[in-house]
C-alpha cells in the first residue's frame, strides 16, 4: 500500500483530534482511530507494521501496570523508542488513535518498541495485525458480569488470539489455572512468572493453585518484603531463554503481592528481547505508578498537605488484593468511589464478591462513599463489617465534596487511601488537577 494513501488519512486523525480537545469534548483517544477503523481498516496493520517490535499484554488486572514498568526498563536500552497507549485505551480504537497520534503528517512512525496493552477480547480482533513477538497474560479472574459474560469466555477468547500468532513468545502467570491452560497444546514458546508457594497462595485463583514446575522456563519470586512506604523488594530465580536468572534483590514502587507478578512479568519480557537482568532491575527502580494504580498524588491548600494514595479497583479480585494491603495501615483513612458509567460496567453486584469483610482487621478511622453508586457502596459496607463501627462512614455523592471533606477530616502530612472505578478515578484525579496528558 502507498504511503501516500495515509496522508489524508492522519490528517483527518490529527484534526479531529485537536477539534474534540480544543471543544473540551474529549482527549482523542478512541474516536479518531474508531472512524478511521469504521472506513479504512487497512490503516492499524499499516501504522503498526512499521515497528520492529510489538509487545501485547492482556489479562484481567495489571496490564496497565506491566506495560508501564516495561516502558521503564526498555527506555534504559541506548537507543530505544517506546510507544504506548499510556492513557488505557486498549480496545482496537483506542490502540489505532494512539498510533495516529504518534506517526508524522506522512504516516511515519519512528519506535523502536510498542508496547501495547490490549483488552481482552480485543486481542482476538487483531492479533493478526499486530504480529506481536512477546504475549503477555497478566492473570484471568472473574470480571463483571456485564464485561464478557463468564471467564470461559475470556479464557477462549485469549486462546484464540495467541493461537493466530504461532511466532509469538507467550509470557503467562505460572499461578493461575486458567492462565497457564491457553497456551496447552500451541506452538508458542511459553514462559511461567510466579510467586514462592507461601505468597501465591494468598492470591484467590480460581481452581487449584497451579505450581511451575522447577526445570520449567521462567522466573520465580522469593523473599517478597512490602516496605512502609509500600514499595516492595523481591528476590527473582528462574531459566530465560536457556540462561539462568539469579537476581538477590529488586524493588518496585508498586505495593502488593500482585504487582510483584507485574514487575517479574515486564522483567521476563526484557529479557526475551534482549536486555541483561542488571539493566532490566535498574530500568524496574525509575518506574513511577501508572494513573490510579498506586499513584501518589498531593493536595495543599496553605500549610496544609494531605495525601491521597489511588488504588484503582476493576472487580472482585482487583478489589478484594488492594482491601488486604490496607490492612496493615493505622489509622485507616478510606475514601471510596463507585461509578456505574459504561467503562466501569453498569452492574455493580461484584460488589458483593468482594471481600469487603477484610476491613474487619483494618485499624478504620474513617470511610467516605462517593460516586453515583455511593449507597450501593454504602449498604455493601453496612453487611461487611461485623459490628458498627464506632468511626463515622459516611455517604458524599458527589466526588468534589467526597475530596474536600476529606481533606478536611486528615491532619496535614496523613495519607488517604482511594479506592476508585475507572471513570471515578478519572473525574477524581481531574478535580485534582491531573488529566490524561499528564499520564
Amino acid at each position: 500500500m502507498s504511503s501516500l494513501l495515509l496522508i489524508p488519512i492522519v490528517a483527518f486523525a490529527k484534526l479531529l483530534t485537536l477539534v474534540l480537545q480544543r471543544s473540551g469534548r474529549g482527549s482523542g483517544t478512541a474516536l479518531p482511530g474508531y472512524i478511521v477503523g469504521q472506513y479504512f481498516p487497512f490503516v492499524l496493520g499499516a501504522l503498526v507494521r512499521q515497528i520492529p517490535t510489538v509487545i501485547a499484554i492482556t489479562g484481567t488486572n495489571g496490564k496497565t501496570t506491566t506495560q508501564t514498568m516495561l516502558s521503564a526498563i526498555l527506555t534504559q536500552v541506548e537507543g530505544g523508542k517506546i510507544l504506548r497507549n499510556r492513557a488505557g485505551a486498549n480496545l482496537s480504537q483506542g490502540i489505532l488513535s494512539e498510533l495516529l497520534k504518534q506517526c508524522n503528517g506522512w504516516g511515519r512512525l519512528d519506535f523502536t518498541h510498542a508496547i501495547l496493552e490490549v483488552e481482552e477480547a480485543t486481542l482476538p480482533r487483531i492479533a493478526a495485525l499486530l504480529r506481536p513477538r512477546v504475549i503477555a497474560v497478566t492473570n484471568l479472574y472473574r470480571d463483571q458480569l456485564d464485561a464478557y459474560g463468564e471467564i470461559d469466555r475470556t479464557e477462549k477468547l485469549i486462546r484464540e488470539g495467541i493461537a493466530q500468532c504461532p511466532q509469538a513468545q507467550v509470557v503467562v502467570n505460572g499461578d493461575d489455572p486458567r492462565t497457564v491452560r491457553l497456551t496447552q497444546g500451541l506452538p508458542n514458546p511459553t514462559y511461567f512468572v510466579s510467586l514462592a508457594e507461601e505468597y501465591a497462595g494468598r492470591l484467590p485463583y480460581e481452581g487449584t493453585l497451579h505450581r511451575r514446575e522447577p526445570d520449567s522456563p521462567g522466573l520465580e519470586a522469593t523473599d517478597i518484603h512490602i516496605n512502609q512506604d509500600l514499595t516492595t523488594d523481591f528476590a527473582i530465580q528462574g531459566r530465560m531463554a536457556g540462561q539462568t536468572i539469579a537476581i538477590p534483590q529488586a524493588r518496585t514502587a508498586s505495593p502488593g503481592f500482585f504487582h510483584v507478578y507485574n514487575a517479574l512479568t515486564a522483567i521476563a519480557i526484557a529479557l526475551l528481547l534482549g536486555v541483561d537482568s542488571r539493566t532490566a532491575v535498574q530500568g524496574l527502580q525509575t518506574f513511577q505508578p501508572a494513573f490510579g494504580r498506586g499513584e501518589m498524588l498531593t493536595r495543599q491548600v496553605g500549610n496544609k498537605q494531605v495525601y491521597y494514595r489511588l488504588l484503582l479497583v476493576k472487580n472482585p479480585a482487583s478489589f478484594s488484593l488492594s482491601l488486604e494491603l490496607l490492612r496493615s495501615i493505622p489509622a485507616l483513612k478510606l475514601l471510596l468511589a463507585i461509578n456505574d458509567n459504561t467503562a466501569d460496567g453498569k452492574d455493580v453486584s461484584w460488589l458483593w464478591d468482594s471481600e469487603l469483610e477484610r476491613l474487619n482487621q483494618a485499624q478504620i478511622d474513617w470511610v467516605i462513599c462517593t460516586g453515583r453508586r455511593a449507597q450501593d457502596m454504602r449498604v455493601r459496607l453496612k453487611y461487611a463489617l461485623d459490628q458498627p463501627t464506632t468511626q463515622p462512614i459516611l455517604t458524599v455523592e458527589s466526588i468534589r465534596a467526597a475530596i474536600e471533606q476529606s481533606f478536611e477530616r486528615a491532619q496535614t502530612g496523613e495519607t488517604v487511601f482511594v479506592m476508585p472505578t475507572y471513570t471515578a478515578m478519572l473525574e477524581f484525579r481531574k478535580l485534582m488537577g491531573k488529566t490524561l496528558d499528564a499520564v
